[in-house]
């Protein structure tokens, strides 16, 4: 049997009107889903609604919530430490960039640019590809994550 739910909750609606008075608009939101907990590949809403998480926490969860080896190295790190700057080495990170380089698909020696988020990333690719094409203008996608960061 499915079962309609009429979305936000009692407890989600309140959160949503707050959300409203202290949040700038900038991210928009567009479903009424006010996140309580997860845990695989479902999550449960404030009001205790139940759901198939299809989003995967745009794309950072895709061993699902809560997954145990995950949960086991986040426990692990955070007892070492929870942040470094890049200004600083770490272990972590020269492992990751060996992983990394050691799947590139070439044959050259690759090196690897980290990044902290998706605008970063891209804005890393346009510089690449401006150094090693002399180009200035390159072709974007208006509705893409990306555009709703830059303000295209």
């Amino acid at each position: 049997m499915v079962t309609r739910l009429k979305l936000p909750g009692v407890i989600a609606q309140s959160l949503i009107e707050r959300d409203h008075r202290v949040i700038s608009p900038s991210y928009p939101r567009g479903y009424p889903f006010v996140m309580d907990h997860g845990k695989g590949c479902e999550v449960w809403d404030v009001d205790g609604n139940r759901f198939l998480d299809f989003a995967a926490g745009i794309a950072v969860n895709s061993t699902g919530h809560s997954h145990p080896k995950v949960v086991k190295a986040i426990q692990e790190q955070a007892e070492k430490f929870l942040h470094i700057s890049s200004d600083f080495y770490h272990e972590g990170w020269i492992r990751l960039g060996e992983s990394l380089n050691d799947i590139a698909p070439f044959n050259e020696p690759a090196v690897s640019f980290m990044t902290n988020s998706g605008t970063e990333s891209v804005e890393a690719a346009i510089k690449l590809a401006r150094y090693v094409t002399g180009r200035t203008q390159f072709i974007g996608f208006l509705g893409d994550f990306t555009d709703e960061r830059w303000g295209l």
